[in-house]
């Protein structure tokens, strides 16, 4: 498995039990018209992004993940 496949799978597992607990809590709760479960699951035929947000911090600038843009860039893999 790629370097690149194994990072994605990483934070995919990482993440995956907040999203469960979102799916299983609320997934019948409108956003909009809605619903969380039609979100979570694919989204066929419905506008949306589902996504991580990030801070603007004015003094040190945006932070992704509690992490700075270059920090960001340097935990990235690299090409092999």
């Amino acid at each position: 498995m790629s370097k690149l496949k194994e990072a994605l799978l990483k934070e995919i597992q990482e993440n995956r039990p907040r999203t469960q607990k979102l799916l299983k809590e609320h997934g019948d709760a409108k956003v909009g018209e809605v619903t969380v479960a039609q979100v979570i699951g694919g989204a066929r035929g419905v506008r949306c992004l589902v996504t991580d947000i990030s801070y603007l911090d004015p003094s040190e600038g945006i932070r992704f993940r509690g992490k700075l843009i270059p920090e960001t860039f340097a935990a990235l893999p690299k090409p092999p």
